[in-house]
């Protein structure tokens, strides 16, 4: 049988602007829409769910890696896409249910999750983020969540997860003001675990994959099990209430003006 570093390359699978590439014990999950800045759409969410699952039930994995193409995370939602929402209620429904799932999924895999974090990542991709086990920023690294300009919502389990993560007035703080920040801000308010310069990032990523290949698999697993059950957010699952305060946001007036502000590349005068 062969090792956990034995460098056995599987065929990429692609699915809905994302890739799955599976190289040894190491699955590398990337959003690959770069002309977009990788921002995501309904199959993108649904791919994530997919293809992070499949990562998740090799049993040859040990370690799963989210990340971006092109030098970006990713920009969040597609604006083009939200921007069909209004008077299609049941539309943006599924849109949040298959962005919680893509969540879900990633936090519920059983193997050890890292966000590998570089240029980008706004609004729904940090979301996603926090989902992860571990979070890794490029120093080029740019953080925003920008719902209070768009009119728009997190949803309930973001919400939590991001509470959990910086706490409530850093989280209200981020959410309040939809100012962007970098790398530095963000390791000290705890939103990413580690720092690396942009130049060494993807030498300091595989040193840290490594480090996790040769520990052990039962003891990741397992701790990753018993932690989940330390926190909040661990138990955090939508309903069908709770995405209903996002799609019900996407039929409001102050939507419309954020997301035609943003198309139109002008400030929002919200009433």
């Amino acid at each position: 049988m062969p090792s956990r570093n034995a460098k056995l390359v599987s065929a990429p699978v692609s699915q809905g602007d994302v890739v799955l590439e599976i190289e040894g014990a190491v699955a590398t999950v990337t959003i690959e829409r770069p002309s977009k800045i990788n921002a995501i759409r309904l199959p993108t969410w649904q791919a994530l769910s997919m293809l992070v699952g499949a990562a998740d039930r090799n049993p040859a994995v040990g370690v799963i890696v989210v990340r971006g193409a092109g030098g970006h995370f990713s920009a969040g939602n597609d604006i083009a896409v939200l921007s069909t929402f209004p008077g299609r209620l049941a539309d943006a429904q599924a849109f949040g249910a298959a962005w919680a799932e893509a969540i879900e999924t990633i936090e519920d895999a059983s193997k050890p999750v890292i966000m590998a974090i570089e240029g980008v990542c706004y609004g729904s991709a940090l979301a996603m983020s926090l989902g992860g086990d571990i979070r890794v920023a490029s120093s080029n690294a740019v953080f925003s969540i920008p719902v209070a300009k768009l009119g728009a919502l997190y949803l309930r389990s973001d919400l939590q997860r991001l509470v959990a993560t910086i706490g409530m007035g850093q989280s209200k703080k981020l959410l309040y003001t939809s100012d962007s920040f970098g790398a530095e801000e963000a390791l000290g308010i705890g939103l990413v675990d580690e720092v690396f310069p942009e130049e060494s990032f993807a030498a300091e990523l595989q040193r840290l994959i490594a480090n996790m290949l040769e520990r052990s698999p039962f003891t990741l697993r397992r701790s990753k099990q018993l932690l989940r059950g330390c926190v909040p957010a661990g138990n955090c699952r939508e309903t069908r209430e709770s995405l209903a305060a996002f799609a019900e946001a996407t039929q409001s007036t102050d939507f419309t003006e954020g997301i035609s502000a943003f198309l139109e590349r002008r400030k929002a005068v919200f009433r």
